[in-house]
């Protein structure tokens, strides 16, 4: 019993202890900085596990080279520091003289003490970690480190600061004021963003030192990848937006709009997009470059966005339409893709090339209205070829509305210049459209014109196919006054012949002798 009890004494104790130590670890884990400037009082409470390091500054603080001690604060600054762990505070007030040198007040706890080793001993140990936890010194310090090992020097102490805010302040520092190399540059991009968390802070010193990345193909494709590292597609925008006020050549708009293209956003990868499209500096290259980006934008409406814009510009490359067409092919929303052609027609020639791309994309849309209103634009001012005639009736013919197919039909046979071929078929087209109403409405429009004798009979061929006793008289009482006009007999041998389709004594009676 007894060798029982203590094996379960040992092991209650190591449980506690493991507690206890779980407890320390994550104590000291659970760290938080919080800064505040208020008319140039700087206000810092950093707390780590059961340390609290409270700061109060103002002024240009500069520290000696062991940073232990206080060189010189400005007139007017001064420096307060109050550190507690495990409830012992202890606190330093740094003041400027009127000669110069520092006054110090020293407590322990709240009561005052003499100025001496413990304090100075004090402030030795903590400025160290006030200096890393407020960025104070930050620029006499990076040169300190500079002069002393180059970029790596400063890049070892920033790897010691653990605040992303103070670390921009240093990385900062190194940036303005010093003209790196190009291997220098490869080595900080790298560092931003594997050491850096915040993607705020990544892009506040993207944004602020891009152009010093640019200068060449190798810290541009650091800097470039370090971007695209990033989790947020809002600060890499930024970044990529900033760097496009540059002067940049060719090589570099293109990796930025790679960059681009790694976003998953389509909102950002938009905006962009559309900047890059905004520069008049762009060669072909890139346009067709950007084209091809919108096609793997899955928003139809953001898609839509770049497609117009690229319209807008001047002299657009076959390959760049070509790759545009490619990208309107994917896009799925009738709407979109109508309101992407309507600004290609408006903006460019109405080529045959351009005629046989929009038609070839309007085959596979669904919507009838749509359809309609790209075909009004597209031949609002351009006759229909034969080349492209066939495939427009195919897309008459597939449309389920007739309202919609008989107004295209209706438009053909009335501003174009048809030869009798093409005519026919646009008759025959209208003989086949299910209601009587739509294809009298076309007929009746047609009959108004003048008719040449092989129209006429293209036409009343076509009113043969009527199925309404009704509606076929008509349409042949309204072709009766042309066809006494033409007086050809075999025009009027038709007209009769059609005539004795109708079954009604009553509509038959009206047009039987309208021609004689």
């Amino acid at each position: 019993m007894k060798n029982r009890s203590l094996v379960m004494g040992v092991a209650i104790a190591i449980l506690a202890l493991l507690s206890f130590s779980h407890d320390v670890q994550s104590q000291v884990s659970k760290t938080s900085t919080s800064i505040s400037v208020n008319r140039g009082v700087h206000t810092v409470s950093h707390k780590s596990g059961n340390q609290r390091l409270n700061l109060e500054y103002e002024g240009e603080i500069v520290f000696t080279d062991d940073d232990k001690a206080i060189k010189s604060i400005s007139r007017g600054g001064y420096l307060l520091i109050r550190k507690t762990t495990f409830g012992d505070r202890r606190e330093v007030l740094a003041e400027p003289n009127s000669d110069g040198t520092i006054n110090y007040e020293y407590r322990v706890g709240r009561s005052r003490q003499d100025w001496g080793k413990e304090g100075q001993d004090f402030l030795a140990n903590v400025l160290i970690e006030v200096i890393r936890t407020t960025g104070m010194g930050a620029e006499s310090r990076v040169e300190r480190f500079y002069k002393k090992g180059g970029v790596s020097a400063v890049m070892e102490e920033v790897n010691l600061i653990r605040n992303d805010h103070v670390s921009k302040i240093y990385l900062d520092a190194l940036m303005e004021n010093h003209d790196l190399k190009s291997k220098e540059l490869v080595n900080v991009a790298a560092y931003i963003t594997k050491e850096i968390d915040s993607d705020y802070y990544i892009s506040e010193l993207f944004k602020d030192h891009g152009d010093k990345f640019l200068k060449n193909a190798e810290s541009t494709s650091a800097f470039l990848d370090a971007v695209a590292r990033m989790d947020s597609d809002h600060y890499v925008s930024i970044i990529l937006k900033r760097m496009l006020r540059e002067d940049l050549d060719s090589d570099a708009m293109a990796k930025v709009l790679k960059a681009a293209s790694g976003m998953d956003s389509d909102h950002y990868k938009t905006e962009v997009l559309k900047q890059l499209l905004n520069r008049r500096d762009l060669d072909d290259k890139t346009v067709d470059l950007i084209v091809k980006s919108a096609s793997d934008i899955d928003s139809d409406h953001y898609a839509t966005i770049i497609l117009k814009d690229a319209l807008d510009r001047p002299n657009l490359s076959d390959e760049a339409f070509n790759n545009l067409m490619n990208a309107i092919s994917r896009i799925d929303s009738d709407h979109y893709v109508t309101e992407t052609f309507r600004s290609m027609l408006r903006q460019r020639e109405v080529s045959d090339k351009v005629v046989a791309a929009v038609m070839d994309r309007i085959e596979y849309m669904d919507s009838d209205h749509y359809r309609r209103v790209i075909l009004n634009d597209l031949f609002q001012n351009k006759q229909v070829s034969e080349k492209h005639f066939e495939s427009l009736l195919r897309t008459v013919a597939d449309m389920d509305s007739d309202h919609y197919a008989s107004e295209i039909l209706s438009s053909l046979l009335k501003d174009q210049q048809l030869s009798q071929e093409l005519y026919t078929k646009v008759l025959d087209r209208v003989a086949n459209i299910d209601s009587d109403h739509y294809k009298v409405k076309i007929l009746k429009d047609v009959i108004k014109g003048d008719l040449t004798k092989n129209h006429m009979m293209s036409l009343l061929k076509a009113a043969d196919n009527i199925d309404s006793d009704y509606y076929k008289s008509e349409v042949l009482r309204g072709a009766c006054d042309s066809v006494r006009k033409l007086n050809d007999d075999q025009v009027k041998d038709e007209f009769r012949s059609v005539a004795r389709t109708i079954r009604s004594d009553t509509y038959y009676g009206r047009v039987a002798r309208c021609i004689d």
